[in-house]
């Protein structure tokens, strides 16, 4: 099953609305079933709404979850938070959407606060290719 997060807003915060969200989902899933989360179309989203619908997702489902690719800056972020700040299983599948070789995070810097630029290595493999030689 596919759930895409769009349907849930475009801007998704704070833990009672991804507990909100997860409850409208749950009726549509079955236990064991593995479960793709797509955030296209999500313009930004917390680290607490994510950890919330997660938590409850895999608490539901097992560990069939996976994160789609997505180059939206705010979930990769989220994510990041979560792989370091959180337990078990949030944590993990996290971790193990970072470590996969679908996006590698390039200019990260502190400046003000954080400015971190996502790429999808898959799409844009050429063009940061040539960005690093010049």
């Amino acid at each position: 099953m596919i759930i895409e997060l769009k349907k849930f807003g475009a801007i998704l915060i704070s833990r009672p609305a991804g507990r909100e969200a997860f409850n409208a989902i749950r009726p549509e899933l079955k236990r064991g079933e593995a479960v793709q989360v797509d955030f296209r179309g999500v313009l930004a989203v917390t680290p607490s709404w994510v950890d919330e619908f997660l938590l409850l997702l895999i608490d539901y489902v097992g560990d069939n979850v996976e994160l789609w690719p997505t180059d939206n800056t705010s979930a990769l972020a989220t994510f990041r938070v979560l792989a370091e700040a959180k337990q078990e299983p949030v944590a993990s599948l996290a971790r193990r959407y970072l470590e996969s070789e679908k996006f590698t995070p390039l200019d990260t810097k502190l400046s003000n606060g954080v400015n971190v630029r996502f790429v999808n290595n898959e799409a844009n493999r050429e063009e940061i290719k040539k960005e690093r030689k010049t």
